[in-house]
């Protein structure tokens, strides 16, 4: 029966697609996802706001995509989290978008006793960024919270491998499928955190990293959390994106101070102009939870972790987080008072034929050279269409928005709050929008596009 009804959750999710406002709507008005398979064209025509293309979609009773997907997973170890099931976070399902199901890697942890936190900033980080990003997590950790990041490169990377030198629990959101391992140099990370963590995304088994899906993915990360902290962040740092996405969801921002001018300051700095927390220190962060966690929680284990003054650099290096330059015999660790060395990506080497020549690049679809942490911009003057790539991610209420904007004009927020959508759509794609460089706020609540 369990095989049964994942089916169904597969086919459901690969109909309407990561990130679908039209889940809920539709799991209320039909309660399974069997109920939506066996729905009449002329039933899915009650479903408020449901586009044609979804409509089409669900009137495609093909199981053989699904039936690929669930074998997949069966043959290779890969978990299927429903959202009916027990152990989904009830954390998510409070969400305005909650994933229909979560394919995932290693141990799933106990989402709805533990106290759960996202790490998440700048893949360009600095020796200040690193020092504070891996003793946050560590204490985190040791005190037994749930630290979750992307896995990307830079601070989430440093998050995950902290949280794993303290023995603790980390959890992996991917904007890819949980056997693709993006960026490729945390191959050795990704190994160690699916041994006593979880590594989790809504898309299927082999889907490839896309400009586009990291967006989406954030809004896991900042669900599952019950506050999300944000570590050295420019204005146009993705982490920004899951910091909006944790207010809209009603939950915690914490943010750690940068000197004013500094790279990575104006995205952390201006979150705390704005009403974010304040995180000085680990505590700032578990003090409003100490109660409501308490089963969970170690606080003895956490002052001991305090104790910490260094950064293990060898165990970073091993898990691909950073590159070790070379330093004089026997120095592998960092200061947390000290600078490091500026760390560079390696790049994959190319694979080799048998003839010891470099295979062509041509052989499999290629990845992005790095994960872009948002999507390009239209330039304001004589702008490029929008990219189709970046129409099929936008929803409807993101799409109404641009097409009721002048191209040469403004439009006002109460024009925008009066189209067809609902209004907390309507918010939410305002400030997606907005982050994504789509459209521009301007004195006097007018927007004009970007």
């Amino acid at each position: 029966m369990k095989s049964k009804d994942t089916l169904y959750w597969i086919w459901l999710s690969e109909a309407i697609g990561a990130g679908s406002s039209a889940f809920r709507r539709l799991i209320s008005l039909f309660d399974t996802p069997f109920d939506i398979f066996r729905a009449e064209e002329s039933e899915l025509e009650q479903v408020p706001n449901l586009t044609e293309r979804a409509k089409k979609a669900l009137c495609d009773k093909s199981l053989g995509r699904a039936s690929e997907i669930l074998d997949q997973c069966q043959r290779e170890g890969i978990g299927i989290l429903t959202y009916d099931e027990d152990a989904y976070p009830r954390a998510l399902r409070e969400i305005q978008k909650p994933p229909m199901l979560l394919y995932y890697r290693g141990n799933l942890p106990d989402f709805n006793r533990n106290l759960c936190v996202g790490i998440v900033g700048t893949r360009s980080m600095s020796a200040y960024g690193m020092r504070q990003a891996y003793k946050m997590s560590y204490e985190l950790a040791s005190a037994g919270a749930l630290v979750v990041s992307g896995m990307a490169k830079g601070i989430d990377g440093v998050a995950a491998a902290a949280a794993l030198k303290a023995g603790g629990t980390t959890v992996a959101v991917l904007g890819c499928g949980v056997d693709v391992v993006y960026p490729t140099h945390h191959r050795n990370l990704s190994f160690e955190i699916a041994k006593t963590g979880v590594i989790l995304s809504e898309y299927a088994p082999g889907a490839r990293p896309n400009n586009y899906h990291f967006p989406m993915r954030n809004r896991i990360i900042s669900g599952l959390s019950q506050a999300t902290v944000v570590v050295e962040a420019g204005i146009g740092s993705g982490s920004l994106i899951t910091a909006k996405d944790a207010i809209l969801q009603g939950r915690d921002v914490f943010a750690i101070p940068a000197n004013v001018g500094s790279k990575g300051a104006d995205g952390t700095n201006g979150l705390l102009r704005d009403g974010a927390k304040m995180a000085l220190s680990t505590e700032d962060v578990l003090a409003p939870y100490q109660y409501t966690y308490a089963e969970s929680l170690k606080l003895e284990a956490f002052k001991a972790s305090r104790a910490l003054t260094d950064i293990d650099l060898v165990h970073l290096s091993d898990l691909g987080v950073i590159e070790l330059s070379t330093n004089a015999p026997g120095e592998t660790k960092m200061s947390l008072n000290s600078s490091a060395p500026t760390q560079k990506e390696k790049k994959p080497a190319k694979p080799r034929t048998s003839s010891g020549k470099s295979a062509k690049s041509s052989a499999k679809p290629s990845e992005p050279k790095e994960e872009r942490e948002v999507p390009p911009q239209l330039s304001s003057v004589g702008r490029a269409p929008i990219p189709e790539a970046t129409l099929t991610t936008l929803t409807p209420a993101q799409k109404a928005i641009l097409e009721a904007i002048p191209d040469d004009g403004t439009l006002s927020t109460d024009a925008i709050y009066a189209l067809e959508q609902p209004r907390a759509d309507l918010m939410a794609a305002l400030t997606m929008l907005e982050i994504m460089g789509l459209i521009q706020k301007l004195p006097g609540s007018l927007y004009k596009k970007a």
